[in-house]
């Protein structure tokens, strides 16, 4: 019987053996953005087989390689062609590197073997975040710590994928200390649709920003889940809407970058948003570089200063540096001769809080008032499209925000706390301002005096708080929703999609959570006794909720909503459904529809 010879069957042609021996292997890029700043944060790289091939799918090609203990030699083929593509873009952004969680504990892994490529390709370890991907059954997470703080500790950043997705993620999160975390896309997918999703969300960012990690956001395909995430405070994004993985990420990269710069221009805060830049103090940074002991004579020389930035040869902060932190290391006895010549990269804090100057300021308390209760009261840095800026204070920040809970209270209605007539006029503007179609509705009620002489100022206040009710529920996250005062409400939405249907909705909520207020009689009767404006005893309809809603395009010019409000607020009433849509037109026609 004859044997074939076991070279030739490893090395099969289509084999798996045979892609890692010659490595047969695709590169392709996907970036990872900053909406907030119109910015580039990094790269991810993903590799792929043979196009037609079977491990042209990676899921396909790594469950092979793990059921086959080929794992880490494909791992390692698969870095080294991403640092050669890399390399070959000319790109300088950070680089995302996924590794499996059995080959980043793999001693042979962590033995110098992707320093050394790096090394070969003029590449830093600060240039590299290691995406720790899928969690494997078995791996002991205290062993997987150990691995991410050793890699750390040379300068790598340390990324988690698929947060959100099962309990062996948390477990590890927990145990970890990851420079950033990477959002499941099931929990991105229709996160403006999906209450529940939102909450999740919320509570992921917001631990992730008290343990010092950055949130990115993957699988973003539409515009809606963009900023239903930018609200709840995710850093970064990554998905279809801003580029889909392609192997050479340079030649497309103007196209991002102006992509990116009209996204962020028309995400910009309203004009009554308070941005974080007003906080900011700006103190000269240290370079990494520097040392302890140099680090001290430049505190000496600023004696305002409670901590300084510590930046990279591009300005990026690395880290921050606190008065009390360095003069505990150096004032014990010898400390200067013991820690003066060190780098101040070995003391500094690296997980060190920092926020762009164009975030608002909400956004930003709930990140400081969110870290634990060692860190809340320290400094954080501030940066300008990811380059250092300044420093802010914690003090000034509660300081502002104070004062601007306390102007928004006084502008707010009394009765609902809705913004009143000022907040509402300057969203008018800004909306109008922001070269985007919107709808502008005026809602009232049909019948609300009777009502109120009928039943009394108590329970009138209740309808009123009922309608504020269902309006907040029905009002999105990037939509306004004002108090004029007694039953008039005014609520812009940022787009017209399925309008009749939302409206529709919101009167069908009013009318059933309002006839809770009736007394069962009246509920049977469909309405109630009250005298008229000539003080006769009428019969009257149960209260409706009455809509006038302005379509406006972007060309538009309205002198007064009010005035169109008023021309088309008799036909809603008249209504058989209660409301009116009208399209302005720019020519000033207006098409009631």
């Amino acid at each position: 019987m004859a044997f074939m010879d076991q070279s030739a069957v490893s090395l099969a042609p289509g084999s798996l053996e045979a892609l890692i021996a010659q490595r047969d292997l695709n590169v392709h890029f996907q970036p990872i953005v900053s909406v907030a700043t119109g910015r580039v944060l990094a790269y991810e790289a993903l590799s792929r087989g043979p196009r037609d091939s079977r491990f042209s799918s990676p899921l396909a090609m790594f469950q092979t390689a793990r059921g086959r203990g080929l794992l880490a030699s494909l791992e390692r083929v698969c870095r080294e062609r991403a640092f050669e593509r890399w390399v070959e873009t000319g790109l300088d952004e950070l680089l995302f590197l996924n590794v499996s969680p059995e080959v980043l504990i793999d001693p042979a892994h962590i033995s110098g073997q992707t320093l050394q490529l790096l090394s070969d390709h003029g590449l830093t370890p600060s240039q590299i975040v290691i995406e720790i991907t899928e969690q494997s059954p078995g791996i002991d997470p205290e062993l997987m710590a150990e691995a991410a703080e050793h890699y750390q500790s040379m300068g790598f950043s340390i990324a988690l994928d698929d947060l959100g997705d099962g309990y062996a993620g948390l477990r590890l999160w927990s145990q970890l200390n990851p420079d950033y975390v990477k959002l499941d896309r099931h929990f991105v997918a229709g996160v403006d649709r999906d209450r529940v999703k939102r909450r999740f969300v919320r509570s992921i960012i917001d631990i992730a920003h008290s343990l010092g990690s950055r949130v990115v956001a993957e699988g973003v395909e539409r515009e809606e889940e963009l900023d239903t995430l930018l609200e709840l405070g995710a850093d970064y994004c990554q998905g279809w809407l801003f580029a889909r993985p392609e192997p050479a990420p340079h030649r497309s990269r103007d196209v991002l970058d102006s992509r990116l710069v009209a996204l962020a221009a028309s995400r910009r805060p309203a004009a009554a948003a308070t941005e974080i830049r007003r906080l900011c103090v700006p103190l000269p940074a240290l370079m990494a570089t520097l040392s302890i002991g140099e680090a001290a004579e430049r505190f000496s020389r600023l004696p305002e200063a409670n901590a300084l930035a510590v930046v990279d040869e591009q300005g990026v902060p690395a880290g921050l540096l606190g008065r009390r932190q360095l003069m505990a290391l150096l004032g014990n006895r010898f400390g200067f001769d013991l820690y003066g010549r060190q780098s101040i990269d070995k003391v500094m804090q690296r997980r060190a809080l920092c926020v762009e100057a164009g975030e608002p300021l909400e956004r930003v308390s709930r990140k400081v008032t969110g870290r634990d209760d060692s860190t809340r009261d320290e400094d954080f840095i501030i940066t300008d499209g990811g380059r250092y800026l300044g420093i802010g204070h914690v003090i000034n920040l509660l300081q502002l925000f104070t004062e601007q809970q306390v102007q928004i209270a006084r502008q707010a209605n009394p009765l609902t706390q809705l913004p009143g007539n000022r907040p509402i006029r300057a969203a008018l503007e800004h909306y109008r301002g922001q070269a985007r179609p919107f709808v502008a509705c005026y809602l009232d009620l049909d019948h609300f005096k009777p009502f109120n002489d009928r039943f009394g100022y108590a329970m009138g206040d209740q309808m009123i708080l009922t309608l504020a009710r269902v309006l907040s529920d029905a009002a999105g996250r990037n939509d306004f929703l004002g108090h004029l005062g007694g039953d008039d409400f005014i609520l812009l939405f940022n787009d017209d999609s399925r309008l009749q249907s939302k409206l529709s909705r919101i009167q069908r909520c009013f009318r059933d959570e309002s006839l809770q207020l009736l007394p069962e009689s009246e509920r049977q009767a469909g309405g109630f006794h009250a005298k008229d404006r000539f003080d006769q005893w009428r019969f009257f309809p149960i209260t409706r909720l009455s809509i006038t809603a302005l379509r406006v395009p972007p060309t538009a010019r309205i002198d007064n909503f009010g005035d169109l409000w008023s021309r088309f607020k008799g036909a809603a009433k008249r209504a058989e459904n209660g409301r009116v849509v009208v399209t302005v037109r720019t020519n000033s026609d207006e098409i009631p529809r």
